[in-house]
């Protein structure tokens, strides 16, 4: 019913499942402000956490979307991105757990 998917909704692989693409993510914590980068997947930790999970889906912060970093502020502990016209501040530790990588890795991203 679902087509065999590698990863789960999230972007985590499912055991037993061919690999999905090879990227380098990196956490969204450690992205620069100016930058794009796609989501690659939300770790289980956050899968775990409903109210950051629900912040995520509402926000439309999922596997495949592009966020552009408007704002790194370390002194705040903040992260700030633009996504499909939509902005989301999030804390450092909860993008942490979000894993990105550079939108130029891939030929053909996913949607």
């Amino acid at each position: 019913m679902l087509g065999m998917p590698s990863t789960c909704p999230h972007g985590n692989p499912i055991p037993g499942m061919p690999a999905p693409r090879r990227v380098t993510p990196f956490p969204l914590a450690q992205a620069r402000e100016g930058t794009t980068v796609v989501v690659e997947r939300i770790l289980e930790e956050a899968e775990a956490d409903k109210n950051l999970l629900e912040h995520l889906w509402r926000n439309d912060v999922r596997p495949g979307r592009r966020l552009k970093i408007a704002e790194v502020a370390p002194w705040a502990g903040t992260i700030t991105a633009a996504c499909e016209g939509r902005t989301i501040a999030l804390g450092l530790p909860a993008a942490a757990k979000i894993w990105v990588y550079s939108p130029g890795e891939l030929a053909e991203e996913p949607r």
